[in-house]
């Protein structure tokens, strides 16, 4: 209740001084020919005074702008101004509080390319409303490059391992024009599109199309970019195909080609290659791997839905996608369908150090393995928007996906004590895994609008099924260790030959209503209502090898499990919103009640029925001026539910030497999320400064309790446990805290052409978990340094110059002498010359060095990558190419890992030096759109809620189109 005041408390503080009226002005930019809305367009409002100076705006990605902080009965002079275009300009006088200006339509201008008139500098970097937004014509990058190339110049945004982010968060989402594009896979859209056709790139939190019609954020928001494209980039056809061979049969080939044609855009997509370039996520494998040491915190996996990343060794890759989006009268349609095949062969060395007490010899566990991973996947995402009239519309967005997964490891594990380095236990195993399954979603969300602008009603229905099937066999020989007199030695063993299969499947059905109500001109109420209901199944039947007969016939009841879960959660709210001027807030409060049932149906009988209630509250302060200063403050509670996986105690003996299993008993988590995000940015400034903070606070946290056995041991599950070998489940304990902060500076040094990027950042993660039931806290302290310096000379030169530095401090409660600083460093450097007749030359070099790990994990090691080639062909469209990898022949991959139960030094293959000879060709076809392009309409705006923005306050930007159409 405490925390709850100081949040009320400081929520009404920030909003005090809100209360001046100002006006506003208002109005949506379109092509006068194609109807479009014209996106990224300068708009000037300028006062009707002596020495008064414009203020600048854009349009956003609907065309539309809005102007505040003005004042009644006063005149001022708007200027439209975008490159091709004819200037538009109207005297304005406001005599309300918001003068819309309506629809404003640009008309072509006819003019030769000397007599272009330039508006102005480009200004890199503008924050607009929640929206940072980036010009990319202030960032110079070579002819072929794409968008992914053009991103990584701006500041706060990298890219790394295929993974995406921004200002500190991983991006989830990229959007085209505000339209999904591929599903969800960040990496794949930007791979695929060139950087000439990007005008502007904006990054912000994208709200559900829920929140954005309400105004209310209800939590579900995701790090987002929103690619907008060029007016004249919006027809035509482009993409490269490309084709190479080299040494060791290494191979490459594929490509991407968009068509795009007004509202209508086809995007084709392959890639067949055995060199390690993937362009899927990893939503496309089925999750195979767990066990082995217990290292899925929780039981679950390591991934994120949304986590882009290649796998670990050496892969072969096959795939296609096709991207479809098109306006089709009051239908907005988007679509993609994408597969993928790939063949994964990895050899990994991987060394844990167990954290024991009470003066008990650490243990070490060292393991080899060889993988085999062949993975298929199908994968589809439909969004269909129907705009029933200006207020009504339907939201449907289903999903579905098919996989395929099949797998064969060997491996060799030993576990030591750390004290002497005698042997405790070792296990030599191999196992095949055969898992195939579906997963199908599907939300439908219908929203009206009231004659009384602000009053709406917004229903959400979501469907979600998923269904597994897999198959394992598993043959061990595992030996154990007893120092039985000093000197003298004795060794046991046993044998497991078995096969298991297992089948999952969920069911999920959930509704949510939303209403709000206005009850002056700058405040709202909103009632809100949900009912979830989800029902879940899991069973295994493992048997052992019956040695009298031949078959798997032999019933292993420890290893057999049938479980069925139910969650039903009630949930009602009531939220309170004022927006006045440059500042807004909402504060709210969630009542929820979860009801969980389980019960256990072989191989015994046993019943879960627990009831968790809760208060959730959640406030936020947003500040943002028209200089381009933004102030963010959120707070909000929320709960996790375990899942079926963490709650089914079936013991998984993929490594007999590391056993885990779910726990029935587990509770919700229950999280405190606190986020401050500040940011300057804007034309008047010559640099952009992010910062954020990020605290999440979780009570009953899901973590790991393990178990070493110091002597063989029975289990209170029955479970035995001969010397050394460990046993992990779930457990809930309190004391989790994570912490990051994040600081983005980035400033053009106009005198060398150079974009300057700093970023820092401070983690600090308390993990809490338990051994041989003693409780030890892990805590990490983390600071990370940045640089990156990029050139902005011309499209012909290209380099980047990076450092990032990464110094972590590990402190435990239980074993003081485990504390451990290690220190990771990487340089970089790369450069794309384009000289002479079409020559190109490009080379990359990355240093990485590693201190303060484990024996034989501290290295340095340098990748160099060059080429060199020549253009021809009419406009340079063909390119071929001669690479080589690894000049230096020092490639290697090493990660550490720390949770609260042990330290972790993974290495794993990667691809060795070889040459290659590649043939490109770009295809560059763009043309004017026709007149009456997708029928003669207007950009309607969806009156929602009224004089409260739909986009959660996202101001002019923001990609998050909610009913602007």
């Amino acid at each position: 209740m405490n925390r709850f005041t100081f949040f009320v408390l400081l929520l009404a503080g920030f909003a005090a001084p809100a209360f001046a009226q100002n006006a506003q002005i208002t109005g949506t930019v379109i092509d006068s020919v194609s109807r479009e809305s014209v996106v990224g367009a300068y708009v000037s409002v300028t006062r009707n005074a002596p020495d008064a100076k414009p203020e600048y705006v854009t349009t956003d990605v609907n065309g539309k702008f809005t102007f505040t902080g003005l004042t009644k009965q006063v005149s001022y002079l708007v200027k439209v101004s975008y490159l091709s275009y004819k200037d538009f300009t109207r005297a304005v006088t406001i005599a309300n509080d918001t003068e819309n200006l309506g629809i404003i339509t640009l008309t072509e201008a006819v003019a030769n390319l000397k007599e272009v008139k330039v508006v102005g500098q480009v200004t890199a970097m503008e924050q607009k409303g929640d929206t940072t937004q980036f010009n990319a014509a202030a960032f110079k990058t070579n002819p072929d490059a794409t968008t992914e190339d053009l991103i990584q110049k701006m500041p706060g945004i990298t890219v790394a391992n295929g993974t995406v982010t921004a200002h500190g968060e991983t991006v989830n989402r990229v959007l085209v024009d505000g339209k999904p594009f591929f599903g969800d896979d960040a990496a794949l859209t930007l791979k695929s599109l060139p950087a000439e056709v990007v005008d502007k790139i904006e990054v912000f939190d994208k709200l559900s199309d829920q929140a954005q019609f309400t105004g209310f954020d209800d939590g579900n928001a995701q790090k987002t970019i929103n690619i907008v494209t060029k007016p004249d980039k919006k027809m035509g056809q482009f993409g490269k195909v490309f084709a190479g061979y080299g040494l060791d049969d290494r191979y490459q080939a594929g490509g991407n080609v968009s068509f795009f044609k007004g509202n209508q855009r086809i995007s084709v997509i392959g890639l067949s290659n055995n060199i390690n370039n993937q362009n899927f996520s990893s939503q496309d494998l089925l999750g195979v791997s767990g066990g082995g040491g217990g290292g899925n915190r929780g039981g679950g996996s390591s991934a994120g839905n949304f986590l882009v990343g290649n796998q670990s060794g050496i892969t072969g890759t096959n795939s296609f996608g096709l991207n479809y989006a098109n306006k089709i009268g009051k239908v907005d349609l988007s679509g993609s369908y994408f597969f993928n095949r790939t063949s994964n062969s990895n050899v990994q060395g991987l060394s844990q150090e167990y954290f024991l007490q009470g003066g008990t010899s650490n243990q070490f566990y060292n393991e080899n393995s060889r993988t085999n991973t062949t993975n298929s996947n199908h994968r589809l995402n439909f969004r269909i928007e129907y705009n029933i009239d200006p207020k009504n519309s339907l939201i449907i967005t289903p999903r579905l996906s098919f996989q395929d997964n099949h797998s064969g490891s060997v491996k060799a594990g030993l576990t030591t004590l750390a004290s002497d380095g005698s042997k405790v236990n070792s296990s030599d195993n191999s196992q095949g895994n055969s898992n195939k399954g579906y997963n199908f979603s599907n939300d439908i969300l219908f929203r009206h609008a009231f004659e009384k602008k602000g009053r709406t009603v917004s229903v959400n229905f979501n469907t979600q099924l998923n269904d597994r099937n897999g198959r394992r066999d598993l043959y061990s020989r595992n030996m154990y260790f007893d120092n039985l007199v000093q000197g003298d030695t004795a060794m046991r063993g046993d044998t497991i030959d078995q096969r298991s299969f297992t089948h999952s499947d969920g069911i999920t059905l959930g509704g949510n209503l939303v209403y709000t109500e206005p009850i002056s001109t700058s405040s709202q109420l909103q009632f809100n209502y949900g009912l979830t209901v989800q029902n879940s199944n899991s069973n295994r039947d493992t048997d052992n090898l019956n040695y009298d007969d031949g078959t798997y016939s032999d019933l292993d009841s420890l290893l057999t499990n049938n479980f069925d879960n139910r969650y039903v959660t009630n949930r009602a709210g009531l939220g309170y919103r004022y927006r006045k001027n440059s500042w807004s807030a909402n504060l709210g409060v969630d009542f929820q009640n979860t009801g969980l049932y389980s019960q256990q149906l072989a191989p015994i009988n046993n019943k879960v029925d627990q009831s968790f209630t809760n208060i959730l509250p959640n406030a936020m302060i947003n500040y943002r001026s028209k200089s381009g200063t933004q102030f963010r403050a959120f707070f909000r509670s929320s709960t996790n539910q375990p899942s079926i996986s963490q709650l089914q105690n079936v013991v998984d003996n993929s490594n007999p030497l590391s056993l885990t299993a779910g726990n029935p008993d587990l509770k919700q988590e229950y999280r405190n999320m606190f986020n401050v995000r500040y940011s300057l940015a804007g034309a008047k400034r010559p640099y952009s400064l992010n910062a954020m903070i990020f605290v999440t606070q979780t009570n009953n946290a899901i973590v790991n309790s393990t178990f070493i056995a110091q002597e063989p041991t029975t289990l209170p599950n029955g479970l035995f446990l001969e010397r050394g070998a460990r046993f992990t489940a779930p457990i809930n304990v309190d004391g989790s805290w994570n912490a990051r902060s994040f600081l983005a500076f980035g400033k053009p040094v106009a005198p060398l052409k150079l974009n300057l990027n700093i970023t820092t950042g401070f983690n600090y993660m308390r993990s809490p978990g338990m051994i041989n039931y003693v409780p030890n806290f892990s805590n990490t302290y983390a600071i990370s340094q940045g640089l990156v310096v990029s050139s902005n000379i011309s499209d012909k030169l290209d380099f980047t110059v990076s450092y990032s530095g990464n110094y972590n401090v590990v402190r435990n409660s239980i074993q003081p002498n485990l504390n451990n600083n290690y220190y990771t460093q990487g340089i970089t450097g790369r450069v794309n010359w384009i000289f002479g007749k079409g020559f190109v030359v490009q080379s990359d070099v990355s240093h990485q060095s590693y201190r303060g790990l484990g024996e034989g994990f501290n290295q340095n090691f340098t990748l160099w990558n060059a080429s060199i080639g020549k253009k021809f062909l009419k406009n340079n469209a063909g390119e071929l190419k001669l690479t080589v990898f690894d000049i230096l022949k020092q490639n290697n991959s090493i990660t550490r890992n720390v949770t609260e139960t042990y330290v972790q030094d993974v290495t794993n293959r990667v691809l060795t030096q070889y040459a290659m000879l590649t043939f490109t060709y770009t295809l560059r076809n763009f043309g004017k759109a026709p007149a009456n392009n997708g029928g003669n309409y207007r950009r309607r705006d969806f009156d929602g809620g009224g004089d409260f923005p739909r986009g959660g306050d996202r101001g002019q930007g923001g990609g998050g189109r909610g009913f602007n159409n």
